[in-house]
């Protein structure tokens, strides 16, 4: 559900960027005059009601003779004239959810009214779908006829519910316009999917066969010059679950092009990532069609590792730069008079502070250690709260320690723990394309790269996992409370991904001892230069011979 409207609210933002760059002009749907009291909404009211006692009627002949009337109205006329008012904007999506929980809720009781409120639902949506009304109007509309049911899911026999075969043209043709907009062709290709997920094994052959050459042909062609590549690629991710979900067992057809698609270069990660992770659910039908095992998990490596790079680009771009740990103290520091810190009392039940004495000292010692502490409070301050503690589980793996409990894992910054999940999930992707699984353990039969290889080539497969696996685990230590900690341990992964990758890699590195020696400049004797019989020091600073007059 969530998804839907996740989807609603990008194609609409599409749609409108679409449309303000066109200054293309939209219709509304307008009342017929005897109708405008119902624009008024206490009238509207009226019409709700009616909706209502339709809704949970177990016999018609027991309502108001008006009331099937009034809801067929309410459905078939008022909503489309409702949904395509611009000031009506904020309330589109709460509107149409609102009436397919009515339809929902009427086919689960076994409502006299069900056919009614299916029938009107269709007609009004279908009415808003392909009509030239405002953008958001239309995209609801595709919305709530790709999840109109002919039949409602079965509970107590766990059959899943199947969707209204009347609206299958519709999202097709409208996909298939290419005059129509990207976002409403998205839209449309979003409702198929749901469509061909739950009805496939009862569609018409020729629609599979206009369906398959349809999602083919997106998958095989180059952006059009006025869509961006992004945008292609994320259509392009639909193409590969609609025919993935269409292909026979044994097809490899679309299994040589995810391999082809997750390998080039020209391909954005959106696409490429999605193909070889799809690429897992391969178990059969991909024997010998793999080449070069090898070159596939390199193309692999350099997907993860540009993911890396990109990350601490991003980090290095808004991180402020360090201070020099060699820049000399300055002077006026020396000048100042030194201030004794009032030892705090021990509260019965508080902690001592992580570190003890020594950490204070070292975080207190000269004021540049302080402007490194600072920065990193400044950092860590205020990002603790409301994160996400289950990142480990969100990710498949097991946090339990084994000792009857789980050890409780600390606060993680946002931009820590969000820079984790996303280089966890490309890291996924490409685990569950080389063995069928997203934790890199294939089952009694794997899937992926691992099955279209020779059992003789499954075991530089499982090395390149192992090795992929090693980097997961590192970057989902919840060690790394911080960011400087997190950047350190990106770093460190780079020779490694970088060796996978074929990638020569200079590891960086930084110099963060601070040079003791480093003092106030040798202008005076015994400040930074030695004095004494030696030669040594400045000229004519020299002891004289028996030391100092009268001091013998």
């Amino acid at each position: 559900m969530k998804l839907w409207w996740t989807m609603a609210i990008a194609v609409a933002a599409w749609w409108m960027l679409a449309s303000l760059a066109s200054a293309q002009q939209y219709d509304t749907y307008e009342l017929d005059e005897a109708y405008a009291q119902f624009k008024d909404p206490k009238k509207a009211g009226e019409l709700e009601r009616a909706l209502s006692q339709l809704k949970t009627a177990r016999d018609l002949s027991k309502l108001s003779p008006s009331v099937p009337g009034m809801s067929k109205f309410y459905l078939e006329k008022y909503i489309p004239w409702k949904l395509t008012q611009k000031e009506n904007l904020p309330e589109l999506s709460k509107t149409v959810e609102g009436i397919l929980k009515d339809v929902e809720g009427a086919q689960r009781v076994g409502s006299a009214g069900t056919r009614t409120l299916l029938a009107g639902t269709f007609i009004g949506m279908k009415l808003i779908a392909e009509g030239n009304y405002i953008p958001a109007a239309r995209i609801n509309a595709i919305n709530a006829l790709s999840r109109l049911q002919a039949k409602p899911m079965d509970i107590a026999t766990g059959r899943p519910p199947l969707p209204l075969s009347y609206s299958y043209p519709i999202l097709f043709k409208l996909y298939t316009n290419e005059k129509e907009s990207d976002g409403i062709r998205a839209a449309a290709l979003h409702g198929i999917q749901n469509y061909v997920q739950l009805a496939f094994p009862v569609m018409p052959a020729k629609d599979k066969t206009e369906l398959v050459a349809a999602m083919n042909k997106l998958l095989t062609d180059e952006p059009p010059e006025s869509r961006d590549p992004q945008a292609h690629a994320y259509l392009q991710r639909f193409a590969v679950d609609i025919l993935n979900i269409m292909r026979t067992p044994t097809d490899a057809t679309l299994g040589t092009q995810l391999i082809s698609i997750s390998t080039s270069e020209k391909k954005p990660d959106l696409i490429a990532l999605y193909s070889a992770s799809k690429l897992g659910s391969f178990n059969t039908g991909l024997q010998g069609k793999v080449e070069d095992p090898d070159e596939v998990t390199k193309q692999w490596s350099v997907r993860a590792f540009n993911a890396l790079e990109s990350e601490l680009k991003r980090f290095a771009s808004r991180t402020r730069p360090r201070i020099a740990a060699s820049q000399p103290p300055k002077p006026i520091d020396f000048l100042r008079k030194s201030t004794t810190k009032k030892p705090k009392a021990n509260v019965p039940g508080r902690r001592p502070p992580v570190g003890g004495m020594g950490m204070d000292m070292g975080m207190d010692g000269g004021q540049y250690g302080r402007g490194e502490m600072d920065m990193g409070m400044d950092m860590d301050m205020g990002m603790e709260m409301g994160m996400d503690m289950g990142m480990g589980m969100d990710m498949g793996y097991d946090m339990d320690m084994g000792y009857g409990m789980q050890v409780p894992v600390q606060p993680q910054p946002p931009e820590v723990n969000l820079s984790r999940r996303k280089l966890s999930f490309v890291l996924q992707q490409l685990l569950r394309g080389a063995t069928g699984s997203p934790k890199g353990t294939p089952g009694d039969q794997p899937g992926g790269l691992m099955a279209a290889v020779p059992e003789a080539d499954r075991a530089k497969i499982q090395a390149w996992v192992d090795s992929i696996k090693v980097i997961f685990d590192v970057i989902n230590d919840d060690t790394l409370i911080n960011l400087e900690l997190w950047i350190e341990a990106l770093e460190g992964q780079r020779p490694a991904l970088g060796e996978l990758a074929g990638i020569e890699v200079e590891q960086i590195k930084v110099n963060d001892e601070i040079d003791d020696s480093i003092g106030l400049p040798p202008m005076f004797p015994g400040m930074g230069m030695p004095m004494g019989n030696n030669g040594g020091g400045l000229p004519g600073a020299e002891m004289p011979a028996g030391g100092l007059p009268g001091m013998n």
